[in-house]
């Protein structure tokens, strides 16, 4: 069998492989922001309000089901959002019909100089036949 390496060619591919090795084992930097990238916004959303039974069941991270009238609803665990908001994905099903996801988030706005939260339903961000109406 041919030696494709000789030993002294060794050194120059230990070099790379050191290399790699040490970049890999090493901590990214970290970052800080020093200014806000979203500033707060007080103003009530301009979307869907859902219904005060709706948010006490969304409010409790341990509710699974929701009960409306034309709709068997799951709802998923909670996570937060992009903006900071609890959110949860709700799964809206009818008889006979495919289900359809929709998204709800607990936003903090101000009315009359007093904060209040309310569950929202977010608008899709993707225009489709999802669109519920409550």
């Amino acid at each position: 069998m041919i030696n494709i390496l000789s030993s002294k060619h060794y050194k120059y591919l230990l070099v790379p492989v050191v290399l790699a090795l040490t970049a890999c084992t090493s901590k990214p930097r970290e970052v800080y922001a020093s200014i806000p990238l979203v500033s707060a916004n007080e103003a009530k959303p301009n979307l869907e309000v859902l219904p005060a039974t709706f948010s006490t069941i969304l409010s409790d991270p341990s509710s699974t089901r929701l009960t409306h009238g034309r709709y068997d609803v799951s709802v998923m665990p909670t996570y937060v959002s992009a903006l900071g908001y609890p959110c949860r994905k709700m799964i809206f099903s009818e008889s006979g019909l495919s289900s359809k996801k929709r998204i709800a988030c607990e936003i903090t706005y101000k009315e009359n100089t007093i904060l209040v939260k309310s569950w929202f339903l977010e608008n899709a961000i993707i225009e489709s036949d999802d669109n519920i109406i409550l």
